[in-house]
């Protein structure tokens, strides 16, 4: 890799970003499907889906974490 003008270190570091990002999209698009399941008021949802979505990883963590309404969702 060296010939290549990479080296290890640059190459575990882009290995890295890469699993945060996949991290955030799959974390980010499995909160807007659950939100979308939950029953809120459509305010509640859209600030929610804003949140998540301007905040990346904070906001869906945070949504995993506090489970707004704390009601069940929609079979």
């Amino acid at each position: 890799m060296e010939s290549m003008g990479l080296s290890l270190g640059y190459v575990l570091v882009q290995l890295l970003n890469l699993t945060f990002v996949l991290g955030w999209l799959v974390l980010g698009i499995a909160a807007l499907f659950s939100l979308r399941k939950r029953r809120l008021p459509a305010t509640a949802q859209a600030l929610w889906a804003m949140f998540v979505v301007v905040v990346p990883f904070l906001g869906a963590i945070a949504y995993w974490i506090v489970q707004p309404a704390g009601e069940n969702a929609v079979e």
